[in-house]
């Protein structure tokens, strides 16, 4: 298993390395991470929500503060 930051620990606006589906940096905005995704050669802004949510949703761990 995998030992990363729960949910209540988050600082809002800090960026956060992430064992996640589509990106490994993201800033938590209090509700998700915050990531540019790239798709098909384009770049946009999308969100990805916190593990502690869960399925089908939660998909992101949280591993360390990047400074």
């Amino acid at each position: 298993m995998v030992t990363y930051i729960p949910k209540a620990d988050l600082i809002v606006g800090r960026k956060y390395r992430c064992l996640a589906r589509n990106f490994e940096v993201g800033v938590w905005n209090g509700t998700g991470f915050d990531y540019m995704r790239v798709k098909f050669g384009h770049a946009f802004p999308d969100v990805e929500y916190h593990y502690d949510d869960g399925p089908p949703y939660g998909t992101v761990r949280p591993l360390e503060v990047v400074e």
